[in-house]
């Protein structure tokens, strides 16, 4: 729940621990169909229905369940804090990759508040599971507030397991792929994965916020990046992908062109780490730090 009273000081409590709403969705051909289309990811595993055993859910879907599973209604959070967020990584770990006819429920939850240079850090957690109680896949996710000061201690529930680092910097690319971002894809992803916010498909509203035009949503981003690394490095097969994280940066504009970089492969014998990043049409960081790790 938002509230338009603005807060005497741009403060926010030393709290964790709350729960988002639970909320389940059936995965359905329908809904695989239409997410990988919204990210222009026409891999055939997420299309040929007539498949045996039906689709594989695209991987990016925990985006949406996440979005729509957010809401903490029984939590008063003033608007003007709302307007300071910004979202900063996501990290999420896959136990099993759904499928066509899963049902999935997701629920979130707040482990981790801290003062950082910009602001406040808050992180989540997300945990998807099947109707079983299975556990599908673990979302870590976390923005700042900027300008707001912690009230209270620093506190931290939980957290992602650390990430492997890149063994040089040499400058070397494994692969670089640039093409351009459809002027029409916010639109299309926002309806595709049920992800709306109008600063990304109405240009009054991100000229109202300060932004030069409409931007693709973040998520996005990521998901265009991890396509491209999973057709180049796993063989177009989204079930060896077991971990995928990335840092939001800079803007992406519909109708330019984005970079995707492969910076390093390492094959670890049971296992094989990719690091990626996207860069704008300026040459700026859309998603830096990437990694992926797949069987």
């Amino acid at each position: 729940m938002t509230t338009d009273t603005e807060p005497s000081e741009l403060r926010i409590q030393a709290e964790v621990g709350r729960y988002t709403i639970a909320k389940t969705f059936e995965v359905t051909a329908r809904s695989i169909t239409a997410f990988a289309g919204g990210v222009n990811d026409f891999n055939p595993v997420y299309f040929e229905d007539d498949r045996p055993g039906g689709l594989i859910a695209h991987p990016g879907m925990v985006f949406s369940w996440q979005w729509n599973s957010r809401f903490t209604p029984d939590l008063e959070y003033p608007l003007e804090l709302v307007r300071r967020g910004v979202h900063a990584w996501v990290d999420v770990q896959f136990e099993r990759h759904a499928r066509e006819g899963d049902v999935i429920t997701s629920q979130g939850q707040s482990v981790a508040v801290k003062q950082v240079r910009p602001g406040v850090l808050s992180a989540q957690r997300f945990a998807f599971r099947d109707s079983q109680g299975g556990t599908v896949a673990i979302m870590d996710t976390g923005g700042i507030t900027r300008g707001a000061e912690l009230d209270g201690e620093e506190i931290e529930l939980a957290s992602a397991p650390p990430l492997p680092q890149r063994s040089s910097d040499n400058g070397d690319l494994v692969w670089s792929t640039t093409f351009a971002i459809d002027p029409q894809a916010p639109h299309v992803y926002t309806e595709c994965a049920d992800i709306w916010n109008p600063i990304h498909t109405e240009r009054k509203v991100a000229l109202a916020a300060g932004l030069p035009d409409i931007i693709l949503h973040g998520s996005a981003n990521i998901l265009i990046a991890l396509r491209e690394v999973i057709n180049r490095n796993l063989d177009g097969d989204p079930t060896r992908l077991r971990r995928f994280a990335g840092q939001f940066r800079g803007m992406v504009i519909p109708g330019k062109d984005v970079t995707v970089n492969a910076l390093e492969a390492r094959d670890e014998g049971d296992r094989e780490v990719i690091f990626y990043e996207m860069r704008n049409h300026l040459g700026e960081l859309a998603i830096a730090n990437g990694v992926v790790i797949a069987s």
